[in-house]
């Protein structure tokens, strides 16, 4: 078997000297993620892409100069982190430990969006920086990934229309505020209405808003996302999908404050994976948030699900 539209390098993983595990984020996830699929499916080291690191020029594609340049203080990248303690250490240090890994995510979406262009799917196991607008980073998103890489494959095909699917807990006010009302861009966003960032203004630029209360259930959240997926599909009827993933709905995540089950959670993957490849749409997943220690094991079980069944991939 040759190479497959998954991405993953181990350079995606944030250590820095066990000072990570002070945050809820779990920054070493996609190390879990990747080494469940080499287990479970048998797929190889051979089997992933290698992305590279981005570019600034790339990033200029999005974000002004300014913002980029206040990412060489070290108190800007702690606000950003949510973690103060980093204040103490050199901005080299935490450019090399956390910076640099989201570079490399950003890198891999897009080469994961080209590659969904050209295959049919791919997957980025990182990725998903929802929060990040042009010229400020929030909620552990330094990097805008997703309208980097619309705006890289905006260069060679102008007239592209793009379906983002973002199904993390929070609304992904970033990307939206990056897009605003570019009629090339569509929004479908399923969000917990009673967590962060509660953005105003960027919610009049979400085309299909589905604000959830907090603490909803298996029932109620797949009721949802199976009328609002295909209903935004039939709609817009764009060329690529990019799926925000997040697992942050998950019961017992405090930050995402919803009661989504594991099982739940796989079932909505495949939903949106399934209405996309029927359609014929490529589309593009990345991981987004998650901040329980489970949330890469059952990123994992939804990917061999995936795997297994919607793309009927060989055991």
């Amino acid at each position: 078997m040759g190479p497959l539209p998954m991405i993953y390098r181990d350079e995606y993983n944030i250590r820095l000297y066990g000072i990570q595990k002070l945050h809820p984020f779990d920054s070493e996830k996609y190390a879990k993620v990747y080494s469940y699929l080499r287990e479970k499916t048998g797929l190889g080291s051979d089997t992933f892409q290698v992305p590279e690191e981005i570019s600034e020029a790339d990033l200029r594609l999005v974000h002004n100069r300014a913002y980029l340049d206040s990412l060489k203080r070290s108190e800007v990248i702690a606000q950003i982190a949510e973690l103060g303690l980093l204040r103490i250490l050199p901005a080299s240090v935490l450019d090399r430990k956390i910076l640099k890994p989201m570079r490399y995510a950003v890198g891999g979406t897009v080469r994961g969006a080209d590659l969904a262009l050209h295959k049919g799917w791919a997957v980025n196991l990182s990725g998903g920086y929802h929060h990040a607008k042009a010229g400020e980073g929030s909620g552990f998103c330094f990097y805008a990934d997703i309208p980097v890489a619309v705006k890289k494959l905006w260069r060679e095909r102008p007239g592209l229309r793009v379906l983002i699917i973002d199904l993390d807990a929070h609304q992904g006010n970033g990307t939206a505020a990056v897009f605003g009302d570019d009629k090339r861009i569509f929004i479908l966003d399923v969000y917990n209405r009673d967590a962060y960032p509660r953005d105003g203004a960027a919610r009049v630029y979400i085309d299909y808003d589905y604000p959830l209360p907090a603490e909803t259930p298996d029932k109620l959240y797949l009721k949802t996302v199976r009328r609002a997926v295909p209903a935004a599909m039939e709609a817009c009827k764009p060329q690529l999908v990019i799926y925000n993933s997040g697992t942050d709905i998950l019961d017992g995540d405090r930050l995402g404050g919803m009661r989504v089950s594991a099982g739940g959670i796989v079932q909505r993957d495949e939903l949106v994976f399934r209405e996309a490849l029927k359609r014929k749409i490529p589309i593009l997943m990345v991981l987004s948030g998650g901040y329980t220690r489970r949330s890469g094991h059952i990123t994992g079980q939804s990917l061999e699900n995936i795997l297994r069944n919607d793309l009927k991939m060989p055991h």
